[in-house]
């Protein structure tokens, strides 16, 4: 009689086989993740809150700011997981920064208003070699980096050297001389900043402090010969040659109404990728079910009647799909810096909604 067979072992479990140190992106990411859900379902509470008169939105700001401020940091965590761990593939594309930096600046005016932070900024339109994301997150990082030294920040773009690279190049204006320790303080924008500069490979990042302010510039090493002419400028490039290809990408729109679902549609398809529309939690859901969803577009402005259940079966079954929420007009949140947007106002939808889906769509597929 033969002998029962050996059960298989896990190789992870055998002696000496296992490190902390080889999985901490394995931890950084659940951290990070557990965080984000947690905040998450605390904003959708204290939401819940105003909605019923028990909050006031005075009170709802003190308390969701913190909250925010922890959601933004885990996001940014997310993306240094991401970027290090080599699952961001790069398809290197001659853009024009300049266009790519003025997008940024446009998505974050109203935001930068808010915090009472003027930008002046003058550009040499330049043409460089760079995957378009990382050339629009490197952007936000460096705005996000500078933001909170100073509420005056000058920027350029311009070509140094010979041969000549563009140079993207900020100041933070103080009033006094800038502590040193602060600014070099290796904070969670900077590691982000560092890490997009190491995935690309062709960027310098430095940070220096004056006498009347700080700065960050960072060099790109592919610029493509002179700068643009200058009355071709960013016209010269449109918004479709910004991001990677969405071809093979499936939309599902969800919303009660027929007129915000057939506008979302028009706005979609054209962009490459194939796209539905449902007036209901359950046809979403079984939408899910059917094939693969890459993002979900949920208006919270005319929600389903059903929308409970959507919302539970996300939670259960698909916590990892992006979902894209169309919101009332003026409580859109910018998105941060590497990240895409996960909400556009229902007012900007012909303007906002095809570059929110098309960076969405660039970062999971």
């Amino acid at each position: 009689m033969s002998p029962p067979p050996t059960p298989p072992t896990d190789p992870d479990t055998a002696p000496g086989a296992w490190r902390m140190a080889e999985h901490w992106p394995e931890l950084a990411q659940a951290v990070t993740d557990q965080a984000i859900e947690s905040v998450d379902l605390m904003l959708r509470g204290l939401d819940l809150l105003v909605q019923r008169g028990r909050l006031t939105q005075a009170e709802y700001q003190v308390l969701a700011t913190p909250a925010q401020r922890l959601k933004h940091c885990g996001i940014h965590a997310q993306q240094i997981v991401r970027f290090q761990s080599g699952r961001v593939r790069q398809s290197h594309e001659k853009i024009d920064l300049a266009y790519v930096v003025e997008s940024v600046l446009q998505e974050r005016r109203d935001d930068l208003a808010l915090m009472g932070i003027t930008v002046r900024r003058k550009f040499q339109p330049m043409p460089v070699l760079i995957d378009p994301t990382l050339g629009y997150s490197l952007a936000q990082a460096m705005l996000e980096w500078c933001t909170p030294l100073g509420s005056h920040i000058d920027l350029r773009l311009d070509a140094q050297g010979e041969p000549a690279r563009a140079r993207l190049w900020m100041k933070v204006l103080t009033d006094t001389a800038p502590v040193q320790s602060q600014v070099f303080v290796d904070n969670i924008q900077w590691l982000l900043l560092r890490q997009i500069a190491a995935t690309d490979g062709g960027l310098e990042l430095t940070r220096e402090v004056q006498p009347d302010g700080v700065t960050l510039t960072a060099l790109c090493k592919r610029t493509l010969g002179a700068p643009l002419a200058a009355d071709t400028g960013a016209a010269a490039t449109t918004p479709s040659t910004l991001f990677k290809t969405v071809t093979g990408a499936y939309v599902l729109v969800c919303s009660a109404s027929a007129d915000t679902r057939l506008q979302a549609l028009g706005l979609v398809k054209p962009l490459g990728a194939s796209a539905d529309g449902v007036a209901s939690g359950a046809q979403a859901v079984a939408a899910l079910r059917d094939r693969e969803v890459h993002l979900l577009v949920l208006d919270e402005v005319h929600p389903p009647a059903d929308v409970a259940s959507l919302q539970f079966e996300l939670a259960a079954h698909h916590p990892s799909l992006a979902v894209l929420r169309l919101v009332p007009a003026g409580s859109a949140t910018l998105p941060m810096a590497g990240m895409a947007p996960t909400t556009v106002a229902i007012d900007t939808l012909g303007t906002a909604l095809g570059p929110a889906v098309m960076f969405t769509l660039s970062n999971v597929i």
